[in-house]
């Protein structure tokens, strides 16, 4: 297998880099791509755009994409104490993307490097017909300079 069909993705990268917020366990065990499970507890992470940024420089060979995610979170929700919790959990969430992104703690991704990180937009998208599971989401960005 060549090297470049095992490189890993910018997703997958990026995926992975998630797990190593340590209450990300108290969900799940993986972050699914793109969709969440019919199970009632799990995450999922999803690109929701590649925005073309201008380079910094005049002359600059490389290039600057903001890559835009959303990180869903599903969860039981049947009482207010379930659903102050999930919102907890984002909070707390945030600001660990917040201090990764002061210690420029970023993803590792081949021929690529994330330059900033950030996030936004922690709501409550979609409650099931009882009112017993909700979906969350979060929006994560990466500005990443690639042609280096």
């Amino acid at each position: 297998m060549n090297e470049e069909k095992t490189e890993k993705s910018i997703t997958k990268s990026i995926n992975d880099w998630l797990l190593g917020y340590e209450k990300i366990t108290e969900f799940a065990d993986e972050i699914h791509t793109e969709e969440l499970e019919d199970s009632n507890t799990n995450l999922a992470l999803q690109r929701s755009g590649v925005e073309e940024m201008p380079n910094k420089y005049v002359g600059e060979k490389c290039w600057y994409r903001q890559y835009n995610y959303i990180l869903f979170l599903k969860n039981y929700s049947e009482s207010d104490e379930q659903r102050l919790e999930n919102l907890d959990w984002l909070d707390d969430f945030s600001d660990w993307i917040n201090q990764q992104n002061r210690d420029r703690n970023y993803p590792t991704i081949k021929n690529k490097k994330v330059i900033k990180i950030g996030c936004s937009d922690e709501i409550t998208y979609q409650t099931d017909e009882k009112g017993t599971v909700s979906n969350y989401y979060i929006q994560l960005y990466f500005l990443i300079k690639g042609g280096i």
